[in-house]
């Protein structure tokens, strides 16, 4: 039995940041300071804005100007608190700064304060509400909250006032694919495409897009070209590894997540992706040893327990498979593949009525409910009860009609009743796994004796 894993991203939509400043008369201030606290160079404008403010020869309007520079200095290294000091200066010598103000928001958002950011966007925007950038950055601020229709509604207004803002319709899309209309988001990510051709980012959302509808070929497409214009960025192997995880093809899985994984150590979520992998190739070992690092960068990860109790399972650890299961279940108390998990741990130990729960729970869930009720079949098929067995085989069955481990479970079933298909359902069950025999004997159910006898 192989892990179930929804798409996942390993990186989410960045907040635009469009750091306008007013053009003011230069004080006394030398030319080459002010150049250089403007400029690009973080550590340089900070330097040289620091200089500018302690000189004690600018007005208030350019005192202004250099805390705004000094903040976009400290905001592009990423130190959000001394970036907003610096915009709360700005603020404070020029009310009416709208740059300022949609700045500090910038900073905001990137803390995760989305209520502080939204406020200094109201006021950015209405200094400035000619400002398509500052619509553009509230969208991802509501977005970022989960309001996907305020997000679209700022997004068309950036449109509406810059039609080729190509991060406007990037945003926009994801906020459609937040709705799950994912057709929509697919023609917005085409038509930022079709404004900035190297929009590494914008190929790599609509690959998400794709792979939400289930269409991998395309997704796996785009997130190919990403990786071509962003070689560095691993959220984009990271999210093509997905594709080829969800695809089946494994070893160009693993081959990805290992790049991943070069470019940021931390990834756990490529750890676990990985491992879940490692378990699909009946590579147990090196599977628990990716679920460990996962679970030790960040504990309480249910999914990575949930893998490692799969392939404590597979391995015949079952005492180790249910504690994992257990720990899934405390951190996520409504995550079906914990459950289902934990029941056909349970089933193979024999503790039947405990793993008969856990599979009704399963069921009760969000997942599925093929993998269930095959579990659930075998848990009948444990207990002596072939009719209840065969029910929920044929359910799983309709899902995936050449899983062996149900054909060979409704075949014991049915030979159990004395009904017709036992013969051509064990048969088929031994081409297509030719030891599944032997795998029901381990889990204690034979051709002999299908149901508690068999230890």
């Amino acid at each position: 039995m192989t892990s179930s894993l929804g798409f996942r991203r390993g990186l989410s939509l960045a907040l635009a940041i469009a750091m306008g400043c007013a053009a003011v008369a230069r004080g006394q201030g030398s030319a080459e300071d002010w150049s250089r606290c403007e400029g690009a160079n973080a550590d340089l404008s900070i330097r040289s804005c620091t200089a500018l403010i302690q000189s004690g020869k600018e007005d208030a309007e350019n005192l202004a100007v250099a805390y705004n520079s000094r903040g976009i200095a400290y905001e592009n290294k990423g130190e959000h608190v001394l970036a907003i000091a610096d915009f709360d200066h700005a603020i404070e010598l020029k009310p009416d700064y709208a740059g300022a103000f949609n700045n500090r928001a910038n900073a905001h958002g990137a803390k995760g304060e989305y209520d502080l950011a939204i406020a200094d966007y109201n006021h950015s925007i209405g200094l400035k509400p000619d400002d398509a950038d500052a619509y553009n950055n509230r969208g991802n601020a509501h977005r970022a909250e989960g309001q996907m229709a305020l997000a679209i509604a700022d997004f068309d207004k950036a449109l509406e006032l810059k039609p080729d803002h190509a991060g406007a319709f990037n945003n926009r899309g994801g906020a459609y694919a937040g709705e799950g209309q994912y057709d929509r988001a697919i023609a917005d990510f085409g038509k930022a495409i079709e404004l900035k051709k190297d929009y590494a980012e914008a190929f790599s959302n609509r690959g998400n897009a794709y792979a939400d509808k289930g269409d991998y070929e395309q997704a796996l497409a785009d997130y190919t070209e990403s990786i071509r214009l962003a070689p560095a960025d691993a959220g984009n192997f990271y999210n093509r590894g997905i594709a080829y995880l969800v695809t089946g093809q494994l070893d160009l899985a693993i081959a990805d997540f290992d790049k991943a994984i070069g470019m940021n150590p931390e990834l756990a979520d490529a750890f676990n992706d990985r491992g879940v992998a490692y378990h699909n190739e009946g590579k147990d070992e090196q599977a628990i040893a990716d679920f460990d690092r996962a679970i030790q960068l960040k504990p309480g990860f249910a999914e990575a327990l949930t893998g490692r109790g799969n392939a404590y399972r597979a391995e015949g650890r079952y005492e180790k498979a249910i504690a994992d299961y257990d720990r899934a279940i405390e951190w996520k108390a409504s995550y079906t593949e914990a459950f289902n998990g934990r029941c056909l741990a349970r089933a193979i130990v024999g503790q039947l009525e405990q793993a008969l729960a856990d599979c009704n729970r399963a069921l009760s869930l969000p997942g599925s409910e093929a993998l269930v009720r095959g579990n659930l079949g075998f848990v009948y098929l444990k207990m002596n009860e072939p009719g209840p067995a065969i029910e929920d085989y044929n359910i799983a069955l309709a899902a995936n009609p050449r899983r062996a481990a149900w054909l060979y479970g409704r075949g014991l079933a049915e030979q159990e009743m004395g009904v017709g298909g036992a013969v051509r359902d064990i048969t088929a069950a031994k081409a297509i796994q030719p030891d599944i025999a032997a795998q029901f004997a381990k889990w204690g159910v034979s051709l002999a004796s299908p149901g508690r006898a068999a230890p």
